[in-house]
């Protein structure tokens, strides 16, 4: 059993969502927040009002959701995203033929099975109903049973013919829960037997692993499955007790299976794909499977490289984990089952993680005729299985970030490296925007740092936009430029923008697009000279005096003089570069025959323009002059008040910090500040228009 299409509307925190031609794996990826877990809560829903693997099973799901039910509209609100707009979850479940022709040569007692736990919910204990059968209201209502089964049984055969089976559940605004009537459904919802049929196995994000000590094995494979059964959807935290002994249980059957003439070697070994785990993600460890000591119970040692044993109690969360997560995964759900598994990068670092899809998918889908399906956050994860054959990768933005009617789930894929290539420029692929805006921001020495600035300030624009950092301020437009004309021509499914700095007047220039933007300050961070975040900051770091705002303008004013002269030398030293190189041209007449003539006569040329530069403007008079024009350009800055967006605010920024906190560095005291700026919501006017033009593009 699989499912194909999967249509949620108007469900928690689902605006609308469709995935269609599912396969084997399916990863979903989003940020927090975005109505991934809320795709399990969908599915474990419909699953749950077509039939349970334990009486009520769909009240179990009302109550987890503290849905309090007296037969009234209104307690189903909380269910809804939107309360005007109709809840729909619509699913196409596929079934293998090894449980198509299960369901067809056991029809009559799988329905009868189903009718009798409809009408008669003490019928779900296991063995009830054969215990039970000559019970006086088993007698008595046996009749209407048969009729019921006789009558369904077409009905049943009819909808096994089709390729798929349907599931529909829906509420109108102001009105209570209906579905779509199917036989097949409510008879493989309702049906615990996980060799022959496939069953739904939900793993929360909730886990927790605990020591065990082995006190008995129970071969009673019935009292096993019922145990399943009762944490298949719901109550989910018992899945990870008595794993031992379930290993302990199977290494018994093993040697009675050899006993009765079974070889070990003909055995599905569970130890053996045990082995194989160890070696795949702890290959500094061996797992030595079950031992019989000379007390006749049973040790699970685990050897180290160094030769030491210790017991599997004694593993760390991480790897306790991916063991006895996939024990269990693998002992509930042995075939043709849906697995649910929230978060599995739960206690594992990124090396662990990377392993995970591939060795699940091995050992738990394709051997097993299994469909996974992961929830995701970890972007080591995600790199892992983007652009890889038979993984499907989708992004889910939150309900807010996309239009009513629209899917929140966009497939990853690399058909041309484009998605995969703008995910590694981003960084973070469970935040990435597939389709998106593109925002390239200048770098430097920190080159995500004027990125962090905005997305941290401006929250809005990471929801609707992929931000990346570049290089220096030429690098980026040039890219900007590259992209921009790609993408008007269709090649590009993204639209581009830059943000730079706007450095001095002299060197900037008008944009080429409309869509190049600079900050219109010298650097981002002469937004971080305000007065009020410098001395909380200083404040909470308890250096020197508490100054007033108008002492640390005073402070900052004196600053910003005492880098002038840098300043001054960084204008004139960019001035003389860019005169050097405008007079420097070896442009050739491609046709010439005398290559080296002509080359020669263009370096001459060039020569005499240099010199003729160096006579003029390069002079040291001329310099001098432009000097004392610069150096009382800004000096009328400085008594204006305008130099707090015309002179470089990083090298101001770092004169205060060492000259007031010597003992922090930079580095740190800047992201205080940042964090300050954040906590009191603060918005730079500046920062503001540019990104609101963006976002409004």
């Amino acid at each position: 059993m699989k499912i194909d299409n999967l249509r949620i509307s108007n469900f928690r925190g689902i605006g609308d969502v469709s995935l269609t031609d599912l396969g084997s794996m399916v990863i979903i990826a989003g940020q927090n927040g975005s109505g991934k877990s809320c795709l399990f809560d969908a599915i474990r829903l419909l699953k749950s009002v077509y039939g349970g693997y334990q009486a009520n099973e769909w009240q179990q799901w009302m109550g987890e959701f503290q849905i309090s039910l007296t037969n009234r509209s209104s307690d189903f609100v909380s269910m809804f995203n939107s309360p005007s707009r109709e809840l729909r979850i619509t699913c196409d479940f596929r079934l293998s033929e090894s449980e198509r022709l299960y369901i067809k040569d056991h029809a009559d007692e799988l329905i009868r099975e189903k009718i009798w736990r409809t009408i008669l919910p003490e019928a779900y204990t296991w063995g009830g109903l054969r215990m039970a059968m000559f019970a006086a209201q088993f007698r008595d209502r046996e009749p209407e049973v048969a009729a019921r089964a006789k009558a369904e049984y077409e009905p049943l055969m009819q909808e096994l013919a089709a390729p798929t089976v349907r599931g529909e559940f829906f509420i109108s605004p102001g009105e209570t829960p209906r579905i779509q009537n199917s036989i097949v459904l409510s008879v493989v919802f309702s049906t615990f037997r996980p060799t022959e049929i496939g069953v739904i196995d939900y793993h929360g994000a909730q886990r927790h692993y605990g020591r065990e000590n082995v006190q008995g094995i129970n071969l009673n494979l019935e009292a096993n499955e019922q145990q399943r059964s009762q944490s298949a959807l719901y109550n989910y935290a018992n899945k990870y007790t008595n794993v031992k002994g379930e290993m302990a249980a199977s290494y018994v059957k093993e040697i009675l299976a050899e006993q009765a003439g079974v070889p070990r070697s003909e055995q599905a070994s569970l130890t053996n794909t045990l082995k194989e785990l160890f070696s795949t993600f702890f290959p500094e460890k061996k797992f030595l499977g079950p031992q019989p000591t000379a007390t006749g119970g049973l040790a699970f040692p685990v050897e180290t490289l160094a030769g030491n044993k210790h017991d599997l109690d004694e593993l760390s969360a991480g790897e306790k984990e991916i063991l006895y997560g996939y024990l269990r995964i693998r002992n509930s759900a042995p075939q043709y089952s849906i697995i649910l598994l929230d978060e599995p990068e739960l206690h594992l670092n990124p090396r662990l993680i990377r392993g995970l899809p591939q060795f699940y998918k091995k050992n738990l889908g394709e051997a097993l005729g299994n469909q996974i399906w992961l929830v995701t956050h970890s972007d080591a994860l995600l790199r892992e299985v983007v652009g890889r054959e038979s993984y499907n990768v989708f992004h889910m933005l939150p309900c807010g970030n996309v239009p009513n009617g629209e899917s929140q789930l966009k497939r990853l894929s690399v058909t041309a490296d484009l998605d995969l290539a703008l995910v590694d420029l981003v960084g973070d692929l469970a935040s990435y925007k597939p389709g998106g805006k593109v925002v390239i921001f200048e770098g430097g020495g920190d080159s995500d740092f004027d990125q962090r600035v905005a997305s941290m300030l401006f929250p809005e624009l990471q929801e609707h936009a992929n931000l990346v950092s570049g290089s220096n301020k030429v690098r980026v437009r040039a890219l900007q430029e590259t992209l921009e004309v790609a993408s008007q021509k269709g090649q590009l499914p993204f639209k581009f923008f830059s943000i730079t700095d706007r450095d001095s007047d002299a060197t900037s220039t008008p944009s080429a697009s409309v869509n190049m933007f600079s900050w219109d300050v010298y650097h981002i961070e002469n937004y971080f000279l305000e007065p009020k975040f410098l001395s909380k900051v200083l404040s909470s770091l308890q250096l020197g005096p508490n100054f007033t705002e108008d002492e640390i303008w005073d402070e900052l004013r004196q600053c910003a003089q005492d880098t002038l002269a840098q300043l001054i030398r960084h204008d004139l030293a960019e001035f003389a570069n860019n005169a050097l190189v405008r007079s420097i041209n070896m442009g050739t007449d491609p046709k010439a025959a005398d290559l080296a003539g002509v080359l020669s006569q263009s370096v001459s040329r060039s020569l005499t323009r240099l010199n003729a530069i160096c006579a003029s403007e390069l002079s040291e008079p001329s310099l001098r002059q432009r000097e004392e024009a610069t150096r009382a350009k800004y000096i009328e800055s400085i008594a204006d008040g305008t130099w707090v967006s015309k002179i470089r605010g990083r090298d101001v920024l770092k004169r205060f910090v060492g000259k007031h906190a010597p003992s922090v560095s930079y580095e740190v005291f800047r992201n205080l500040l940042l964090s300050q700026m954040k906590d009191q919501g603060y918005r730079p006017n500046g920062m503001e228009v540019v990104i609101k033009k963006i976002l409004s593009a």
